[in-house]
């Protein structure tokens, strides 16, 4: 038996999207319609990356949000960060209020 020969992949269903992916991709829409002109991080910690990849910082972790798109989307609990600032922001309550509160003020 050929050893570098593997068994197919088997075929499954995708899984469905619920009700809280549904409210999260309709809030990532409305956010690049008000945050899509920012093409740079906001938050600008050591070992910032600038430009690449930036994506939607929230205030609080997204099960705080519930599916709400409309908290979702609200400017004051959104930033717009690159991948290593969102993460050492993520891992620090005390520095995400920081941030928060002189990017966005207080909630």
């Amino acid at each position: 038996k050929d050893e570098n020969i593997r068994p197919a992949m088997r075929k499954s269903a995708l899984k469905r999207v619920g009700t809280i992916g549904r409210a999260n991709m309709e809030a990532n829409s409305l956010l690049r319609g008000k945050l899509g002109h920012i093409r740079r991080c906001e938050i600008r910690l050591l070992g910032c990356m600038g430009t690449w990849p930036l994506q939607f910082a929230h205030r609080h972790k997204r099960a705080w949000y519930k599916g709400d798109v409309e908290k979702l989307s609200d400017i004051k609990q959104v930033v717009v960060a690159c991948q290593n600032c969102h993460e050492k922001q993520e891992s620090d309550t005390q520095l995400t209020e920081a941030i928060f509160f002189n990017l966005r003020g207080h909630e």
